[in-house]
């Protein structure tokens, strides 16, 4: 019941270093994957809307705990259009060979996210260097030019790996990604294909298909599901908000009474996002936007972690058929653990930074040069 399910191409991409297959060196060398591995909720956490709401929650400590002992250090990263975006280290200093793990969370998420600090304490203690991207205005910094981001926006972040791979070309270069961030990283991963300079990636609570998520979400009246829907549009609305003018200074006709009145994510992404980005219409962004076109040209090992309970990233949104027909992909299923929530044992505790380290380290041991 309890047992995580491992769906790859009958043969995975073999290690150019080892000659090892890929599923062959997850079953050998990461043990919370491998044959017989479970993940079994908190009793105090059950159900996917539990889990999901409890590492949600976990932000707002983890904020807290951060304005009093911060762990970050800032850099402030300037694009090729004179946009600005925050990056979050750790370990940035006395760069040698460490690896460099590049993070983007979830919607307008930031270096305080639950997720993201209980993987990048796991990954300092494994002393990786850790970099948090946040989209542009998001992570307490402010837009510099009109333009914000969307969901399917790789620009900025291929921008960030670019600098990366160029300023130090001897740090392995990983990427570690959530929700909406899954579906930006993943997206920028099959775009670059052969080229892409990162050793390997992990998307976690990938959506696969933004429009039809999205639609989910909206449709979600009498349920539970809401909650994440008008969350998720508070979030956005926020972002709009506090970069209202710098947004609104762009040649383009916005209706801000009808971008402060969207009663859902699909009208405000009609009112404001997809005019932003002069696509024609919200359905429009949001099919271009979404990383499952892209499944097909990934070329590094790539780990897909869902949950069958995941109430916003729901199963019929995962695309099986491309996953086993692309030798370089894994997705790790479980049973429980909601939406990037994965609290187990009997007391809550985090259990998704175990699987993470473990395949990073096992791709920088059989796929760095």
């Amino acid at each position: 019941m309890y047992r995580i399910s491992l769906v790859h191409a009958k043969d995975t991409h073999e290690s150019p270093g080892s000659q090892a297959r890929l599923a062959d060196i997850i079953q050998e060398e990461c043990p919370s994957l491998a044959k017989d591995a479970l993940f079994k909720q908190s009793p105090f956490v059950p159900g996917g809307h539990a889990q999901t709401i409890y590492a949600f929650l976990g932000y707002y400590a983890y904020y807290a705990h951060s304005l009093l002992k911060p762990k970050f250090t800032r850099e402030i990263f300037l694009l090729s259009d004179g946009g600005t975006i925050a990056l979050d280290w750790a370990l940035c200093k006395n760069h040698t060979n460490r690896p460099i793990v590049t993070v983007l969370s979830g919607v307008t998420g930031t270096s305080c996210d639950f997720y993201v600090r209980k993987c990048y304490k796991e990954f300092v203690r494994l002393n990786y260097s850790v970099v948090v991207v946040h989209s542009r205005g998001c992570g307490g910094s402010k837009l510099t030019t009109p333009l914000p981001f969307h969901c399917g926006f790789t620009n900025d972040y291929k921008e960030v790996v670019d600098d990366l791979h160029k300023r130090l070309p001897k740090c392995p270069l990983f990427g570690l990604s959530f929700s909406l961030g899954a579906n930006i990283m993943t997206k920028y991963v099959g775009e670059e294909g052969e080229n892409c300079p990162l050793i390997a990636a992990i998307a976690v609570g990938n959506p696969y298909d933004m429009y039809k998520v999205i639609k989910h979400l909206d449709s979600q009246r009498l349920s539970p599901s809401k909650i994440y829907d008008m969350a998720i549009l508070n979030f956005l609305k926020t972002a709009f908000k506090a970069n209202q003018s710098t947004i609104m200074s762009a040649p383009v006709e916005f209706n801000i009474r009808k971008i402060a009145q969207s009663s859902s994510i699909m009208e405000f992404t009609e009112e404001m996002t997809r005019k932003a980005f002069a696509y024609k219409s919200a359905k429009h962004l949001l099919d271009d936007s979404s990383c499952g076109p892209h499944l097909d040209n990934i070329r590094i090992p790539t780990m897909f972690l869902n949950s069958l309970d995941d109430p916003i990233c729901i199963k019929s949104l995962i695309p099986f058929e491309k996953l086993v027909s692309n030798p370089y992909l894994v997705l790790a299923l479980t049973v429980h653990g909601g939406h990037i929530g994965y609290m187990g044992n009997s007391w809550p505790t985090s259990w998704v930074e175990l699987p993470v380290s473990q395949f990073f380290a096992a791709m920088l041991k059989h796929y760095h040069k």
